[in-house]
């Protein structure tokens, strides 16, 4: 047995006894490590009956098996406005497995979306007070700590880095580090701006000293998308709650870009090689991208409703694709791959999830306006990188995103339910004239449903 296979034997292990505690301890034990064993998951696998799994397939099979024992629960907790965000993509993609070219991982790559979901609806289980709340993000920001001190000893010992210089810390590329960092970049600011979760002062205190970390090691993976989308998230901070940041976020960059060779040299990339001219030749990664979009597109338009069904992309796109004709690509664009493998209507069933969700939490300004803004900004900042990545493809950023979606949500949910029910017990008066640390301050022996 190798180090990877009982390194991942042993986190296996660990977060399966979490849940046969309980469905609290083992979502606190999968959040703060899976982000840690991206490598070494990959790295260990096992072979059952011919077939090859990972660790990761093991804790993919006990996140759906706790949301199928946890289903009574989700139906009393999630809102029926929200329980109608994921099935349609989801029916959606299983029917497109039955046309892919190869079913198999077709399905394993369903599942995958399915657990997403999954971890979506457990959070609305486990949110019953402000403390829960706060409970769990804290899990998510110490999830962290493990990737940004071995992403600090690559950048100081210059050792395990990726190529170009860029860090890539505990996960399989710089890309997917840099989308968690920005989720807890969000997190933070997220936590800074809520006029209703009051956590403490020094804990805020703490979270603010964390982004300094947080924004070198982003500057660092060289993720210009992310930089991208962390710049939306300062400018919403900035524009609902701090008005200092937003010469933060406006000045920074210009001055990192002079400072910063790197970050230079990144910027100045997409100045050349914009070109392709039908000989293979030296391209940048944008202009790479608009060519496999380019390719692909009449071959969506050739079955534009139902695709070529899931996990199609990379197995046709070298037939169509002159720049990689040995082994397939990913399409590096969400959209795309969906309209490839799925058609237009599951792209459609895919957005219907931001819409609904969306639309939903916007009712809630009325309570708390900057908390609404900053989680409209950290979605919106996933829609974005979504447009040039293989976004679907990370499983423990993904699985983070939408927990902590989930987790905003469920709180929104919760905080309404009982507003209305102090409502109820005190008269007709204003939901925002209620005492605030009366409403989530302790918990209900059976909380009310949720519109």
């Amino acid at each position: 047995m190798s180090i990877s296979d009982f390194v991942g034997l042993a986190v296996t292990t660990v977060i399966t006894a979490a849940f046969i505690r309980g469905l609290r301890p083992g979502m606190s034990a999968l959040i703060v490590l899976r982000p840690a064993c991206d490598r070494i998951f990959e790295a260990g696998r096992f072979h059952v009956a011919s077939h090859d799994f990972s660790f990761g397939a093991v804790l993919n099979a006990i996140v759906i098996g706790t949301l199928i024992l946890n289903l009574p629960r989700v139906r009393e907790r999630v809102p029926p406005k929200l329980a109608v965000m994921w099935p349609p993509f989801l029916l959606m993609t299983l029917l497109a497995t039955v046309y892919s070219p190869v079913p198999g991982d077709a399905f394993r790559k369903f599942l995958t979306y399915v657990t997403c979901g999954s971890i979506f609806l457990l959070a609305f289980v486990l949110i019953r007070t402000r403390a829960d709340l706060r409970h769990y993000l804290k899990m998510i920001l110490l999830s962290s700590l493990i990737p940004v001190l071995y992403g600090a000893y690559e950048l100081v010992s210059r050792t395990d880095i990726y190529p170009g210089g860029r860090i890539q810390s505990t996960f399989s590329h710089p890309n997917i580090f840099a989308f968690y960092l920005l989720l807890n970049i969000g997190i933070v600011l997220f936590l800074h701006a809520s006029r209703t979760i009051r956590a403490r002062r020094s804990y805020l205190a703490i979270a603010a000293v964390y982004l300094v970390p947080l924004f070198l090691m982003l500057v660092m993976t060289k993720t210009r998308s992310a930089w991208v989308a962390c710049l939306l998230l300062l400018l919403s901070y900035g524009i609902v709650y701090d008005r200092r940041v937003l010469v933060f976020a406006l000045g920074l960059p210009p001055i990192l870009a002079l400072a910063i060779p790197e970050i230079r040299s990144r910027i100045m990339d997409l100045e050349t090689g914009n070109n392709y001219v039908g000989w293979v030749q030296q391209v940048n990664a944008y202009a790479w991208r608009n060519l496999l979009w380019h390719d692909a597109f009449p071959w969506i338009l050739k079955k534009p409703l139902q695709g070529w069904g899931l996990y199609s992309f990379p197995y046709y796109s070298p037939q169509f694709f002159p720049l990689e004709r040995a082994h397939g690509v990913d399409a590096h664009n969400v959209f795309v791959q969906l309209a490839f493998e799925t058609g237009f209507v599951g792209l459609l069933c895919y957005l219907w999830i931001y819409v609904r969700g969306l639309s939903w939490i916007a009712l809630y300004s009325r309570y708390d306006r900057q908390a609404v803004a900053m989680v409209v900004a950290i979605v919106v900042g996933y829609l974005v990188v979504c447009w040039s990545d293989n976004l679907l493809e990370y499983i423990s950023f993904n699985w983070a995103f939408w927990f902590s979606v989930g987790l905003m949500f469920a709180y929104m949910s919760a905080y309404r339910s009982h507003l209305r029910m102090l409502q109820q017990t005190r008269g007709q008066r204003s939901y925002l004239a209620l005492d605030v640390e009366a409403v989530m301050g302790v918990r209900q022996t059976r909380p009310s449903v949720a519109e």
